[in-house]
């Protein structure tokens, strides 16, 4: 039988005014979270904002939910304290995770070292989450806002928008940090936590397309290509990556640029100069191509040399920011090395980038230094974190839903006392 995700699903069970554990979020840490807890014995409510549960990981993968990655090193998570997430990803790690989607009935394949299951469409990883929430008793209470949590004595009141309250022992928060707001993480409960002791690092859009400055860019709208991106702060090299970007009419898209804007858009709010070097034609030295530049017809143009080579717009823009798009080759000799240079390391400036509701996760969050390795807070009793509204982020590759469940399988399994 089909879940109706569209359901209030706690129409199904009686709601109670008191439960063993509230989890805050019906995301991936939140279910995975609740899922683990209710495994330990605990009678669980999960409260979420959203009119159905899941309702981001239906984007994840464009649509194919890419949960994990055969693939792990030292620069997959990022924060303040990384090491953070690497500590806990050993406690669950993602062939612990492959494992945990098999018993809920998930097959999974691997393309390239990226994880989806079977059937590539995340529906399937929804629903048979849900499946094991109902299987389980869990109860999740959907279109219901937290807007307060109050610890008195050894409990915990939650207030609702709706002025619904609840109690509980343990609480997990999995609100997610403000990436894709319509999909539920907004930071609304930012103030609470706050209150609660706990210190935001400040939250900025990840893996977001990052805008430009100079509008001829414009003109390659549409335009893919295979290069390496090196991003630059203030004119020196930090990071680089490779692959295929995609140039929008404003702005620049593709793994390759996602995977640098956490830092680029840290240094514009620090009001540092940010650009991206486009080198496309990362195999290849500079002399190789202008022999090959040189070698064309010498009546054509110097952009459709440089087509030959490169995209034809790419060529075209080349051509016109060197001054030479009238220009035949046998003409251009003294030019053609700057044109060719530009192949190597075409420089496009940012201003900006394309904010929370393009960024698929959040950098910043709840600071590491005041969460145990369990996931639970070293300053309040009995309230836990997990997911995204933590200080870690991930790469793209499925290393985010893999955070998501490491951090609520732990946090659950906390609550409920199972060992890990």
């Amino acid at each position: 039988m089909k879940p109706d995700l569209k359901s209030n699903v706690a129409n199904e069970y009686s709601i109670k005014k008191d439960y063993d554990v509230i989890v805050v979020g019906a995301g991936p840490a939140g279910l995975m979270a609740a899922i683990s807890a209710s495994r330990g014995g605990k009678d669980v409510l999960v409260v979420e904002q959203k009119d159905i549960p899941l309702k981001k990981i239906y984007a994840t993968g464009n649509g194919r939910c890419n949960f994990t990655n055969l693939t792990f090193d030292d620069k997959v998570f990022r924060g303040q304290k990384p090491e953070f997430a690497y500590e806990a990803y050993k406690r669950f790690d993602n062939k612990a995770l492959i494992e945990f989607m098999r018993s809920i009935g998930v097959i999974s394949k691997d393309i390239s070292g990226y994880v989806y299951p079977y059937n590539e469409q995340a529906r399937t990883i929804a629903q048979a989450l849900l499946f094991e929430c109902r299987r389980l008793h869990v109860t999740i209470l959907c279109s219901s806002r937290v807007v307060d949590i109050i610890k008195t004595d050894d409990r915990f009141e939650v207030t609702t928008e709706k002025k619904d309250r609840f109690e509980c022992r343990d609480i997990i928060v999995t609100v997610g940090g403000k990436a894709s707001p319509t999909h539920g993480s907004d930071g609304n409960l930012n103030k609470v936590i706050r209150r609660l002791g706990h210190e935001i690092i400040l939250q900025r859009p990840a893996l977001v397309p990052l805008t430009f400055e100079d509008k001829k860019f414009s003109d390659l709208s549409g335009v893919r290509l295979k290069c390496k991106v090196t991003l630059l702060i203030d004119g020196e090299k930090t990071e680089d990556e490779t692959g295929e970007i995609i140039f929008n009419k404003d702005n620049i898209s593709g793994i390759p640029v996602m995977q640098l804007s956490r830092y680029a858009t840290k240094a514009l709010d620090e009001k540092k100069s940010v650009s991206l070097k486009l080198d496309l034609f990362p195999d290849m030295e500079e002399v190789e191509l202008c022999k090959l530049v040189n070698n064309a017809d010498k009546d054509m143009s110097v952009s459709e040399a440089l087509g030959l080579l490169t995209n034809e717009k790419m060529a075209q823009l080349i051509g016109s920011l060197c001054g030479l798009e009238n220009k035949r080759v046998c003409e251009a000799s003294e030019k053609i090395n700057k044109a060719v240079a530009m192949l190597k390391g075409i420089n496009v400036k940012i201003n900006g980038d394309c904010g929370f509701n393009r960024a698929q996760v959040t950098s910043g969050g709840v600071s590491l230094d005041q969460i145990n390795s369990d996931m639970g807070s070293k300053l309040v009793d009995g309230l836990y974190f997990a997911g995204e509204v933590l200080d870690i982020d991930g790469t793209c590759g499925g290393y985010n839903l893999q955070w998501a469940f490491t951090s609520g399988y732990i946090a659950g399994s906390a609550v409920s006392g199972l060992s890990l």
